[in-house]
Formats: structure tokens, C-alpha cells, sequence
């Protein structure tokens, strides 16, 4: 687990701003943070929210990570959808992961897409990952 600086937690914080504006306010909460759960940078109404956003991001994975032994993968993304119409989407990107939470019936393809439209982003400033070049285009605003 890396420490980043305070300048480089307030670059990711405001990658994470460009998330929720692409995503036109779509998005409620969200927070990058390191596998073992721990919040590295987050935009939430209230920091317990982000911690356990956090927090129950990586138990999940932690679990997922079992099936993707039995199919000789990793977890990439995950999306779960709530009764209410509300969604958490998790995003792995190796020692680590960006995880939201939705607004009620968001527009799931939209929030895919500016998540990895940044992933290169955030890989770059947490210095984590690789850069894949072949990524979709950087407009999609």
C-alpha cells in the first residue's frame, strides 16, 4: 500500500469531481481506495459513508476474488443493483479500486464509460496499474 502525498490525494479527489460531472450528478458518493479497504481519496455527503462505501467494497472483492480462482480470472467490475433502483459499481484497478454509489435508475452505461475513461487517470496519479493504450477515447463529455 502506497502513501500518496496531499497533493496527489486532492489531483485523484478532482478526478473523482470529473467522474460525477460526466456522469451528470449520477453519481452519490465515491471513493478510491486500496484493496485492503482503506479510503485513499473520496467525494461523499459524510466521510463515515465513503469509509464504509470503502470498507465493504474490498469484503466484497475480497469474496469475488473466489469466483475469479474457479474461472482463472480477476474481477474487473462489479455492479450490484438495489431494490430501491439505487447501485454500487466497483472498478479494480490492481492493488486497488474506485467504488459508487448510484442515484436511483442512473444511466449505467454512461457511468461505465467515464469510469474507464479515467482509470488511466487515476492509475497514473496513485502510480498503480498499467496504462492500456488501447483504451476508449478521453471525450466522451
Amino acid at each position: 500500500m502506497l502513501k500518496l502525498s496531499s497533493e496527489k490525494e486532492v489531483e485523484l479527489r478532482g478526478v473523482l469531481a470529473k467522474i460525477i460531472k460526466e456522469t451528470h450528478d449520477m453519481v452519490s458518493s465515491i471513493v478510491f481506495a486500496w484493496r485492503d479497504g482503506i479510503p485513499v481519496s473520496y467525494i461523499s455527503s459524510e466521510q463515515p459513508q465513503a469509509e464504509f462505501l470503502a470498507v465493504a467494497s474490498a469484503a466484497a472483492l475480497g469474496s469475488l476474488d473466489a469466483l475469479g480462482d474457479i474461472f482463472g480470472s480477476r474481477v474487473k467490475r462489479v455492479d450490484v443493483e438495489f431494490e430501491n433502483g439505487e447501485h454500487v459499481i466497483i472498478s479494480t484497478i490492481d492493488g486497488s479500486f474506485i467504488a459508487l454509489s448510484s442515484t436511483p435508475r442512473p444511466n449505467l452505461g454512461l457511468i461505465h464509460l467515464v469510469l474507464r475513461k479515467y482509470e488511466d487517470e487515476v492509475i497514473k496519479i496513485a502510480g498503480v496499474g498499467q496504462v492500456d493504450a488501447k483504451r476508449l477515447p478521453k471525450n466522451t463529455g
